[in-house]
C-alpha cells in the first residue's frame, strides 16, 4: 500500500493539484514514519498497560497494607479500650473493696472505743470505790491516832501533874526542913 499511496501522491502532483490534502500527508508519513509509529504506539501500548496494571497492583498493595494497618490500629485500640476497661474494672474493684475494708474497719475502731470508754469508766469507778475505801479505812486510822493521841497526852498530862505536884511537895518539903534547920540554928 505504501507504494501504491506513493503511486497516488506523484499522479496528483502530476495532474497539477499543488496543495497536498491531509490524506495525503497522513499517507506519506505513514509510509516514512508508520512501521516505527505503529512499533511506539505498540510500546506505548504495552507500557501503558504495564504501568497500569503496577499502578493496579500498587494500588491494590496500598489498599491492603492500608486494610491491614486499619484492622491493626482497630485491633490496637480495641486491645487498649479492653485494656482500659479491665483497669477501670479492677480499680472499681479494689476501690469498693478498700471502702469496705474502710467501713469494717472504722466499726472495728469504733467498738474497741466503745469498750476502751467502758473498761475505763469501770476501772475509774473501781479507783474511785478504792479511794472512797482507802479515805474511810485513813479515817478511822486518823481517828484511831488521834483518839490515841489524846489519850497519851491525857496520860502525859496527868503524868506530869503528878509529877509536878510531887516537885511541888518536894520543894515545901525543903522549905519546911530549911525552916526547921533555920530555927534550930537559930
Amino acid at each position: 500500500m505504501p507504494r501504491n499511496a506513493a503511486a497516488q501522491a506523484k499522479q496528483r502532483n502530476q495532474n497539477g493539484d499543488p496543495v497536498p490534502h491531509d490524506d495525503d500527508v497522513d499517507k506519506i508519513r505513514d509510509i516514512i514514519f508508520g512501521g516505527q509509529m505503529r512499533e511506539y504506539a505498540s510500546r506505548f501500548d504495552h507500557l501503558e498497560e504495564r504501568l497500569g496494571k503496577t499502578i493496579d497492583s500498587l494500588k491494590k498493595g496500598f489498599e491492603t497494607r492500608l486494610e491491614k494497618l486499619e484492622r491493626s490500629v482497630e485491633t490496637r485500640l480495641q486491645q487498649v479500650s479492653d485494656r482500659i476497661s479491665s483497669e477501670r474494672d479492677e480499680r472499681k474493684t479494689t476501690l469498693s473493696s478498700t471502702r469496705g475494708e474502710l467501713r469494717d474497719l472504722e466499726k472495728a475502731i469504733k467498738k474497741q472505743l466503745t469498750e476502751t470508754d467502758k473498761r475505763i469508766a469501770a476501772e475509774v469507778e473501781e479507783i474511785y470505790g478504792a479511794l472512797e475505801e482507802e479515805k474511810v479505812e485513813l479515817s478511822a486510822v486518823i481517828e484511831k491516832s488521834r483518839s490515841e493521841i489524846s489519850k497519851t497526852l491525857e496520860t502525859e498530862t496527868a503524868r506530869l501533874e503528878r509529877h509536878k505536884l510531887a516537885s511541888k511537895d518536894l520543894a515545901q518539903l525543903f522549905v519546911e526542913v530549911s525552916r526547921s534547920l533555920k530555927q534550930d540554928g537559930k
